[in-house]
């Protein structure tokens, strides 16, 4: 299978969980494939994404990546580092999969909504990786308490610019778009479902123990969690929607497609909240590929 001629989609679904991708209705990802429970290198955004760039994806815990007739053990694989002799789609030898797509003649863009991704802090190396990076979210100096995080969320999600971003690859003889996609993030409002004030509390104490990273395994009742996964698979319904839009922009295109959680959260389980930790609801994630235009 020749794959160096498609173009890429990655797209991370910032904290989203396994188990959130199962109740959710997300007809545009299952398109590409059926939902795979993958296994990820990092708990939080800026390992999660450092190992994937290096084309480390999760790995699916059931068989391998499925892209249209085919199924390969790994899709990207840095030959420098670690030869295989397994059906790999695509090997590279650059210190990156940005760096190989443009040592090929692809034009790397990048966008993103999370801090991790905010060209304007100097500390961030992730956005430096591509030639052009378009970041949509609110800055470090913006995040403030948890009351003034807990907000209606709408041209500052990535995915309300798909139209913009599918416009822009477009005008690329190749392309190699990532997709950093903040709305399954806390605290999952999107422009279909805004911020209410019965959720505002729970939200504001959820934020307080991602940030205290304590141990309470009675902050939330069981309704409770009910009600916050809830919001996480309304979150990714409408990133489902945005991305269908994306696919149907790149129609005549042969574009490989990747999408899939840097992490998930922990609500509990083990009477933590958030990531930054190890516990399976964080290493397990979600993750879909497949083919456009084959």
């Amino acid at each position: 299978m020749d794959l160096t001629g498609h173009d890429v989609v990655l797209v991370t679904l910032d904290s989203c969980r396994y188990d959130t991708a199962v109740a959710a209705q997300t007809p545009n990802l299952d398109r590409l494939s059926r939902l795979l429970r993958a296994e990820t290198s990092g708990t939080y955004t800026l390992p999660a994404h450092t190992a994937f760039f290096t084309g480390n994806l999760p790995r699916p815990l059931e068989g391998g990546y499925p892209l249209g007739p085919h199924t390969v053990a790994a899709i990207w694989r840095s030959m420098a580092a670690r030869p295989t002799s397994r059906t790999v789609g695509i090997d590279f030898n650059g210190r990156t999969l940005m760096d190989h797509y443009r040592a090929s003649g692809f034009t790397v863009i990048g966008a993103g909504g999370v801090t991790f991704f905010d060209p304007a802090e100097p500390n961030n190396c992730l956005p430096g990786l591509f030639d052009q990076f378009h970041y949509f979210g609110r800055t470090n100096r913006d995040a403030g308490s948890p009351a003034a995080r807990v907000a209606s969320r709408s041209d500052n999600l990535t995915l309300t610019h798909a139209a913009e971003l599918g416009r822009l690859c477009r005008g690329q003889d190749r392309f190699f778009l990532f997709v950093n996609c903040p709305s399954t993030h806390i605290p999952y409002t999107t422009p279909d479902n805004p911020l209410t004030p019965a959720v505002v509390p729970l939200l504001e104490r959820l934020y307080e123990l991602h940030d205290s990273k304590r141990s309470d395994p009675a902050a939330f009742s069981e309704a409770e969690v009910g009600v916050l996964l809830g919001l996480q698979r309304q979150a990714l319904e409408w990133a489902d929607r945005q991305l269908g839009s994306l696919f149907g922009s790149l129609a005549g295109r042969r574009v490989l497609v990747v999408v899939c959680a840097d992490h998930g959260d922990e609500f509990g389980e083990a009477g933590r909240y958030g990531h930054a930790h190890a516990h399976p609801t964080i290493t397990t994630v979600p993750l879909w590929c497949g083919l456009l235009g084959r």
